[in-house]
Parts: structure tokens; sequence; C-alpha cells
């Protein structure tokens, strides 16, 4: 693989309709031949991607060096929410925890054959528990994986929303998000559901503290969880991949990832 190059750049994207605009402040090319499947970052502006749903890759922004991980199976679902430790799938109902240099911690998280509990979404809490949302359950689960079973865990869903499908499952230290298609559940540390906020549609997704940001036919929007309010940011056409950490937006376009500020956001 060629060196990555740093390089700063002075274009300035022009927006639309009352979208903000911001200026380019880095960039990073990347070399690789396969599809990229999965792309993250974390709050210290490492890049992680995998590669055909088999290669997981780390860029160091530090040190501009490439780190890999692969098990010979296939990799999805990558989550690097937590600072120190990095989640992904690895087959059905396997999840891998990774510190951030790629070295498998702990033997992979597998669930209970008998169907008990099987997620489709997780978040991990710490070196003994995840939340996980379990379709045919309907509920939330704190789940314990160390002793394998069910610490605690939300009312039935289904029953209370309306709504049974969701996307995707965000853990902060304080809230639990699950997203729909329609709206938002968020719940507080012990299952219980604070408040639906209306959403929309989706084709990526990130969040930042109180934010969340998808995409949506290549226009980016970013939602106020406090004012529920979603407004645009600055448009970027025929992008790959987007994510954002707590001080930066990243879009990956064309093999080269390009770095912005965070919009100001009210």
């Amino acid at each position: 693989m060629k060196k990555i190059v740093f390089f700063l750049l002075g274009l300035i994207f022009s927006d639309f309709s009352q979208a903000q605009t911001f200026e380019i402040v880095d960039s990073i090319s990347l070399e690789f031949n396969n599809e990229i499947t999965d792309f993250q970052t974390d709050d210290f502006n490492s890049i992680y991607y995998i590669l055909n749903f088999s290669e997981l890759n780390k860029i160091d922004f530090k040190n501009p060096k490439r780190t890999t991980y692969s098990n010979q199976s296939i990799l999805e679902n990558l989550n690097t929410q937590n600072i120190l430790q990095i989640t992904l799938n690895s087959g059905i109902f396997n999840v891998l925890v990774l510190d951030n240099h790629l070295n498998l911690v702990q033997d992979p998280i597998q669930f209970p054959m008998d169907g008990s509990f099987l997620p489709t979404l997780t978040a991990l809490v710490d070196n003994n528990y995840l939340w996980g949302f379990d379709p045919a359950l309907q509920r939330l689960v704190l789940w314990n994986y160390q002793e394998k079973k069910i610490h605690r865990q939300s009312v039935i869903l289904s029953e209370k929303t309306e709504d049974s499908y969701f996307s995707e499952l965000i853990y902060t230290s304080q809230n639990i998000y699950l997203l729909g298609s329609t709206k938002i559940l968020q719940f507080d540390e012990y299952a219980n559901l604070k408040s639906i906020i209306p959403f929309q549609k989706y084709d990526q997704l990130s969040q930042s503290g109180d934010f969340i940001y998808f995409s949506l036919a290549n226009d980016l929007f970013y939602l106020n969880l406090n004012s529920k309010e979603i407004k645009p940011i600055s448009k970027i056409q025929d992008f790959d991949y987007f994510s954002v950490n707590k001080n930066f937006l990243f879009v990956l376009k064309n093999k080269v990832v390009y770095i912005y500020p965070l919009p100001n956001q009210d």
C-alpha cells in the first residue's frame, strides 16, 4: 500500500437553500482494491473501514499507518461508540470486542442457542454488559454476557409504540436510543421509556453528543435530540460514506476521506 498522504485543502463547498457551508480542513487518501462495506471514526480521529465484509482496517491519525484484523468470517455492524473498544458482528449472533489497536480482547460474545435472547442490535456497555434489542421479545435488554443472563429489560415495545422495526441502537452514559424510520425511542439507564422523538427515513447515520447526523439521497442533516429539530448541513454530493466524532465530520468519496469541522448547532 502506498503511503497515506495528509494534505490541507482550501476548497469551500457551496450549499443550497438554508444549509450551512464549511471548509475542508484536511484529507486522507486511502489505497484499497475491494469494496468498502462499513466506515466509522473514533474520537482520536482514527478511521476504520471494513473491506468486502471480511477485513477491518484502521488508519491512525497521528501515525498514518494501516492496521488490519480478519477472522475469516463475515464482519459487519462496526461500532466505535466506546472510545477504547470496538465492536462488530461476526457471522450470526456473534459480537467481537477489539481494543483500538484491533486486538481481540476476549472470546467472541455468543448468545444462547435456545433462542431465549437473540438480539439483532447491540451496544457494548462495559466488560460485563451490553444492551440489545431482540425483535422476537420486542424488548430492549441489558444482557450480562459473562453470566449469559438478562439483567434488566424494557416493557414490550410494540404495544407502546405500534412500531416493531428498528435499525440502529445507540448507547450513551445516560440514555439508550432505538432508531426506526419514523421515530426514535429514548430510554433511561433502567430501560424506562423517556420519550418518543419523531424521525424520518435515512441512508446512513452517525451520532455525537446530543446530535444524530444522517444522510438521505446525498443530503446531510442533523437532529437535535433535545429540541427534536432536524436541520440540513452543507450538501456534499455523491459521497460513499460519512461518520462523525466529537469534533469533525469525515466524508469518504472516491477513496479520499475529507475532514470538516462539525457545523455550528443550535
